[in-house]
Formats: C-alpha cells, sequence, structure tokens
C-alpha cells in the first residue's frame, strides 16, 4: 500500500470500529443489561470512542511509527 492510502484506511478503520461497536453495545445494554435507552446510548457512545481509540493505535503500530 502506498502513504497515499493510509490515512483513508485508518479513517475507514476507525469509522468501521465507532459504528459496529456503537449498534452491538448500544442495543445490548438497553435490553439485555437493563439500561434505560439514555444509559444505553451513552454506554455506546463510550464504547464507540474506545474502539475508535483502539483503531488508530492498532493503525499506527502497524505502521512502524512510534
Amino acid at each position: 500500500m502506498s502513504d497515499s492510502d493510509e490515512p483513508a484506511v485508518s479513517l475507514a478503520s476507525s469509522i468501521g470500529a465507532l459504528v459496529v461497536t456503537f449498534l452491538v453495545v448500544t442495543p445490548v445494554s438497553g435490553t439485555l443489561l437493563g439500561f434505560n435507552w439514555t444509559q444505553a446510548v451513552l454506554i455506546g457512545g463510550f464504547a464507540g470512542s474506545v474502539a475508535v481509540a483502539s483503531a488508530w493505535l492498532t493503525a499506527r503500530r502497524a505502521g512502524g511509527s512510534d
């Protein structure tokens, strides 16, 4: 992969991590764990931000930059 594709791949993985995590964590916390929906959305948003940070760190580590 060339250097010009790296930011697009990192952005795509970040958006993918955010969307998938939010869509999984929010319904699980709202239905299975018994939180109200406001709490479930906040938990999903927090989990999504942690997933984005993890995806960013993984992409950075895979790129070889420390």
